[in-house]
């Protein structure tokens, strides 16, 4: 894990004091709620040897430890704000994927799409402090006893995984194509952490897709499009530099996650001040076009799947709600087909394109 220098330290003091603050603030949940997972639906997804659906299924857990911790976490992220406030045993949290589980399955069955099952716990789910062996070796097994998944993606900080970690979940899963979700942000070092606070270090996420191949195991990538204090002209070069450096490590997925502003982060404190603009659709696209090629997406697949589109929040670009549906079916058509062909269409027919090319360069 990166040490922090002087500058770092300044902005993890400042987002430990808002993680303080957004935690005093958090419910204390009931024993029944505890019981069932945060939430878990089924829509249509991209999988690997094409379009199928996902059932994504969010554990509540203690939370991200690097959150919890005296760095205060990711610049950026409110997710600890899903946590428990008490204390969670393995059966509460095996009762809550199985509760996801069957409520779907029936559903699933009749289905005639392949599926990939997503697990988060908005932390890590090889930290043995949110989700410990006996819970993951059950978690395993469920998914195991069904031939509807076809991929299988749980998410990781790189401090948790192992060999013997991955060793376990290889042979548990057997053929299903199995996907450990780091979030790398950027290639950029000192925007990872100096403006993002993560505490990582490129070359340790290079020696976890290592680690990972010995085992057949996939790596998907997340990029945070647009971190804080970029402009969008920054933000599209930094996401452009990074998603190249992904390819060319042999990343398996790479998911391109635009800011959304969530509560109880350091960036709603900016976004409230003004500091700080979600991204523009026009600066997504722009990246996209830069950074890859038809040949890319052969072996490369590409998804983006932005929570709060189209809101002020999100990533959007005018208040037409016209110009912002027309974005997000563009941006779903280009991950379902992975063609970028799809995003060389004049799309520039709304007005505020030209309001866009004046604020390039702003935050």
């Amino acid at each position: 894990m990166k040490k922090h220098d002087n500058h770092e330290c300044q902005l993890t003091e400042k987002i430990l004091n808002f993680r303080l603050k957004a935690l005093r603030k958090r419910k204390v949940h009931s024993k029944e709620q505890l019981s069932k997972p945060v939430s878990f639906w089924i829509r249509e997804d991209r999988l690997h040897d094409g379009p199928g659906k996902e059932l994504t299924i969010i554990l509540r857990t203690s939370g991200c430890r690097w959150a919890l911790g005296e760095y205060g976490g990711c610049s950026m992220c409110g997710y600890i704000q899903d946590a428990s406030t008490m204390e969670l045993s393995e059966f509460d949290l095996i009762k809550q994927f199985d509760y996801a589980l069957e409520s779907k399955a029936e559903e699933i069955e009749r289905d005639s799409s392949d599926y990939v099952i997503k697990i988060f716990n908005s932390g890590s789910f090889f930290d043995e402090l949110e989700i410990n062996p006996l819970v993951r070796k059950h978690i395993y097994k469920r998914i195991a006893e069904s031939d509807k998944f076809k991929e299988v993606v749980v998410e990781s900080r790189v401090e948790f995984v192992n060999a013997e970690i991955l060793k376990e979940i290889r042979e548990c899963l057997n053929d299903k194509r199995v996907e450990i979700a780091i979030g790398l942000e950027t290639a950029n070092d000192h925007v990872r952490n100096a403006y993002i606070n993560k505490g990582l270090l490129l070359e340790d996420f290079k020696q976890i897709i290592l680690m990972c191949k010995r085992f057949k195991i996939g790596i998907k990538a997340y990029l945070l499009f647009k971190p804080p204090f970029l402009t969008e002209q920054s933000a599209i070069d930094d996401c452009v530099d990074s998603i190249r450096t992904c390819i060319d490590l042999g990343v398996n997925t790479i998911s391109i996650n635009p800011v959304n502003i969530q509560v109880g982060s350091l960036l709603e404190q900016l976004w409230k001040q003004k500091k700080y603009r979600p991204p523009w659709f026009y600066s997504l696209f722009s990246c996209l076009k830069k950074a890859l090629t038809a040949e890319d997406l052969k072996k490369t697949l590409i998804v983006s799947d932005p929570s709060g589109a189209g809101s002020q929040r999100g990533i959007h670009n005018c208040t037409n709600r016209e110009c912002n549906s027309n974005m997000i079916d563009l941006l779903k058509k280009f991950v379902s087909t992975q063609d970028i062909s799809v995003l060389a269409n004049d799309y520039h027919q709304c007005k505020c394109s030209f309001s866009y090319e004046t604020q390039k360069n702003c935050h």
